[in-house]
């Protein structure tokens, strides 16, 4: 999306108006936690990576030659911050080291939608995330991520459908208590 208050506010942060890049950051600190969180299933992951996308989008700003394209160029320096902090985690976790034991959630726990969404598998919760939180359409997901629409309608199904059991699992287990 082309904003022209955004390329008027990139312009002004160049010539070293802060205030300006402040601006930005608040328009646009949502969308990068939305796609933080979807990457990354975690909100306080998401909330780092998206301080420091925007960080990393202060101290590179001079770099952006398009300043119509603020947007697109900081959710993907988000991507990128979210896709390093994956493969050092897949790099730490391949190294042999002793397994702490991993508590499941109870299910009590899981009235929270955040929480659920966490739980999600990153492959339905990516495009829940995209659909719901960042407004697109199931076309523009499955350009996304490089898969067909149908697929990209079959993963929000089954998203949907997951995070339905995972948020009545709460109520299903009371009444077995009963």
């Amino acid at each position: 999306m082309n904003d022209p208050m955004d390329e008027n506010a990139v312009l002004a942060q160049q010539g070293a108006d802060r205030a300006a890049y402040a601006t930005l950051a608040r328009t646009h600190y949502r969308r990068v936690f939305a796609v933080c969180f979807g990457m990354l299933g975690n909100v306080h992951d998401a909330e780092d990576i998206a301080q420091e996308t925007l960080l990393k989008g202060f101290l590179s700003l001079r770099k952006l030659a398009k300043p119509e394209r603020f947007e697109s160029w900081i959710l993907r320096i988000a991507k990128n911050q979210c896709i390093d902090l994956l493969r050092r985690r897949k790099h730490h976790h391949s190294l042999p080291v002793e397994q702490e034991p991993v508590l499941e959630p109870r299910p009590q726990d899981n009235h929270d939608l955040e929480a659920a969404i966490q739980r999600l598998p990153q492959e339905i919760r990516l495009p829940l995330v995209l659909f719901y939180f960042e407004h697109r359409d199931a076309g523009t997901i499955a350009r996304r991520l490089g898969i067909s629409a149908s697929l990209a309608y079959e993963r929000l199904r089954a998203a949907r459908e997951r995070l339905h059991e995972l948020l009545t699992e709460r109520g299903t287990h009371e009444q077995r208590l009963s």
